[in-house]
């Protein structure tokens, strides 16, 4: 009977299943490292003095956003936060989106924008990227936007699953060119670098948002907490949608908490950089693989059997993420940066299941 009751666009969703983990966890993309020990002290001594559980919290988060405007450099009136980014994601096009104006993306990328695009009825269209999931079809981008209403474009920066990392003045050119507002995700661009935001950009365009995350350089994946910024008038506008009291009074403590221990995070980042060239170089160095290059915190690579290589990794105690089927690029593998013995021990079971493999063979499935 529910069923039959169901929204039309939402009869043919499949929740989100982050599957079954493992011992060593190198498939969600977090920071594995603890939180900084004064950080947490910090937090600890607040919230022993005031919890402020029992009331509300503070719904327009005006600290955390002071903090984080005068660490981008920019108004408080330029910055909403969310619980997480998907929530900042849904937030964009219930504002923007909806059955007459479209989400254009690129895949492969981040599953959830065309998941909440079907939540939010926005019709959804997808321009591949080239070269092998390394780089943006401006050419087609422009094209699918004079040929359809499409309000919004939603690029993820560096990309997620593929790690390749589009120039500025590619992303400057299509804030100019598809007359459409641009999502420029920044999910993994700490571990980039700061040279290659959108940020500064932010004045120069109005139709530019930027999004970033506390879940993965700064740790806080079991918080939730994301931002994403504008122009005054576009995050005003964003506003109008968000619900009231979305980010609670202990993830606010937390963001702010983080802000003021950058440094140590930024060591974090540092070494997960280091990992992650050590992922990459381990894995090009077997046989039968295909690696990609990453500027982001994890590696995708493609083995003959990818979901032979995933359940073999999970059975040895190594949570990976499993494609079984990736646009453009077929069945591949993701494996995110760990702590120094976790990579050590996932090439070492990496390399075990390349010398039990055969020669590698090109899929692509579109």
């Amino acid at each position: 009977m529910l069923n039959k009751l169901l929204r039309p666009n939402v009869r043919g969703l499949t929740p989100y299943d982050s599957g079954p983990s493992a011992g060593i966890k190198l498939d969600a993309n977090e920071n594995p490292f603890p939180w900084p020990e004064k950080a947490l002290a910090e937090i600890a001594e607040a919230t022993a003095a005031a919890p402020g559980f029992n009331r509300y919290p503070d719904g327009a988060a005006t600290e955390l956003r002071a903090e984080l405007g005068e660490r981008l450099d920019l108004r408080r009136e330029q910055v909403l936060v969310g619980n997480g980014a998907d929530e900042l994601i849904a937030v964009v096009l219930q504002t923007f989106g909806g059955p007459a104006q479209a989400l254009l993306v690129q895949p492969p990328t981040f599953s959830m924008y065309g998941v909440l695009a079907a939540v939010t009825d926005t019709p959804l269209i997808e321009v591949p990227l080239q070269a092998e999931g390394q780089e943006l079809d401006p050419d087609g981008i422009r094209r699918a936007c004079r040929e359809n209403l499409v309000s919004v474009i939603i690029v993820c920066n560096p990309n997620n699953p593929t790690g390749a990392l589009f120039p500025r003045p590619l992303l400057a050119d299509l804030l100019t060119s598809c007359g459409a507002l641009v999502v420029v995700d920044e999910a993994y661009g700490e571990f980039a670098g700061p040279e290659t935001s959108m940020m500064p950009y932010i004045g120069k365009y109005q139709n530019l948002l930027v999004m970033k995350t506390f879940s993965k350089a700064y740790g806080m994946a079991g918080l939730r907490l994301g931002y994403i910024c504008g122009t005054a008038e576009a995050i005003a506008l964003l506003n109008r949608v968000r619900q009231t009291y979305n980010v609670n009074v202990f993830t606010q403590r937390a963001g702010r908490a983080a802000l003021r221990h950058s440094a140590a995070f930024a060591e974090q980042i540092a070494a997960l950089r280091a990992e992650t060239e050590k992922l990459y170089l381990g894995l090009r160095a077997l046989p039968g693989l295909k690696v990609w290059p990453t500027r982001a915190n994890f590696v995708l690579f493609q083995p003959r059997n990818a979901v032979a290589w995933g359940e073999a990794l999970r059975q040895r105690g190594i949570a990976v993420r499993v494609f079984a089927r990736l646009p453009v690029l077929g069945p591949c593998l993701r494996v995110s940066a760990g702590r120094p013995e976790e990579t050590a021990l996932f090439l070492r079971a990496a390399a075990e299941l390349s010398a039990q493999g055969e020669p590698f063979q090109q899929t692509n499935a579109d």
